[in-house]
Parts: C-alpha cells; structure tokens; sequence
C-alpha cells in the first residue's frame, strides 16, 4: 500500500497519515526480532559466496588448462604409437625403415595393407652386405687380408 493508491480513492491527507502510520506499525510488528542479526548474517554469507566463487573460478581454469595438457599428451602417445606400428609392420613388410613414414592409416590393418602395396612397388631390400673377413675366391685376398691387419709404426 502506498499513499498514491489512497489518493486515488480519494482520502484526505490526514487521513492517509494516519492509515500509513498505522500501517508502519503493523509492517513494524511483523518484523522479526533478530531482523538486523539476519540482515548482517545474509551480507556475511553473501560474501563467503563471492569469495568460494572466485575459488571455483580459479580451480576450474586449473582443472580446464589441466585437461588441455592431458589432451595433448594423449594425441603424443597415440602419434608414438603409430609411428612404432608403422615401423613395426614395414620391418615385417621387408620395407626400408626410412620409408616406414610414409606409410599410411591409422589401424593396424590399414597400415599392413598400404606396407603390402607400397612394397609390391619398392621391391625386395638388397641383403646386408658381409663383413670383409668372409672368404672370397679371389687369389689376391690373402694379400688383403694381411694388408688389413698390418700396423704402420706410426699408428
């Protein structure tokens, strides 16, 4: 109720004070007792909610920089992984393992397949070459072999 209101119905001024008087004693009496204990309760915890806010706000960007962080790790592990399938399979594929990176897919079925046909492609790897103590035919490879095995008297 406010004075505009009993205007409009067409009160006189004394006896809106009164009726508003009366009023503020009614709204007085139904006030609680403890009203201010209450008022001062409600702004401290107003404050305490401020400040956990503030907290959460700094723990979720941890936690979110955090998840970011593990994102990256896992996509790393998943790239080591394929690069250790890719070689894998190209040393059972007889591939070179230079061109181990240029195989493609992301299974391991994939992977074999693209190895199967890059290989049909490259061909078979020539063997390891021998050491040079393996024993040829040669006439001329015991004369190598003793020039291989002689010191110099400088060295």
């Amino acid at each position: 109720m406010d004075r505009k209101f009993l205007e409009s119905l067409g009160l006189e001024k004394e006896a809106i004070d009164k009726v508003m008087a009366e009023h503020g004693k009614t709204i007085q009496a139904a006030k609680p007792t403890d009203y201010d204990d209450l008022k001062s309760a409600k702004e401290t915890l107003e404050k305490q909610i401020e400040e956990l806010n503030g907290t959460l706000t700094a723990t979720n960007d941890k936690y979110t920089q955090q998840e970011s962080t593990l994102g990256d790790l896992q996509k790393q592990v998943k790239c080591y992984e394929v690069d250790t399938l890719k070689t894998r399979i190209a040393s059972q594929a007889g591939l070179p393992l230079d061109l181990a990176g240029r195989l493609s897919g992301e299974t391991e079925e994939e992977i074999k397949a693209d190895a199967e046909k890059f290989a049909s492609f490259v061909g078979k790897p020539a063997p390891l070459p021998l050491k040079p103590t393996e024993q040829t035919n040669d006439k001329t490879s015991p004369y190598k072999n003793m020039l291989e095995n002689l010191k110099l008297e400088g060295e």
